[in-house]
């Protein structure tokens, strides 16, 4: 497992480039997907709401694949629970 792809305030753009697949974390297991970024590999983990929400109507029309998609991740503000502003590149 690569590191994980950290999101904040400042997009970053991503694409995935597998399919999900569940990892073992502190909390348990975690639903993650393979991106590349500028800044190498990494893992993103997508189970928030706000995340999973807005991938999956990119999901479906991508005709059910996570792999391919090409996306632009920020967080809505600095707080730790804010929701996540996806956008498609």
């Amino acid at each position: 497992m690569g590191a994980a792809l950290k999101v904040g305030v400042d997009s970053v753009d991503a694409d995935v480039v597998s399919e999900p697949y569940v990892v073992m974390t502190f909390r348990g297991y975690s639903p993650v997907v393979d991106v590349q970024s500028a800044g190498g590999s990494f893992v993103l983990h997508i189970s928030a709401k706000s995340l999973s929400m807005a991938l999956e109507p990119l999901v479906k029309a991508n005709e059910g694949k996570f792999a391919g998609l090409k996306l632009r991740l920020k967080k809505e503000s600095a707080d730790k629970m804010a929701p996540y502003v996806v956008e498609k590149r």
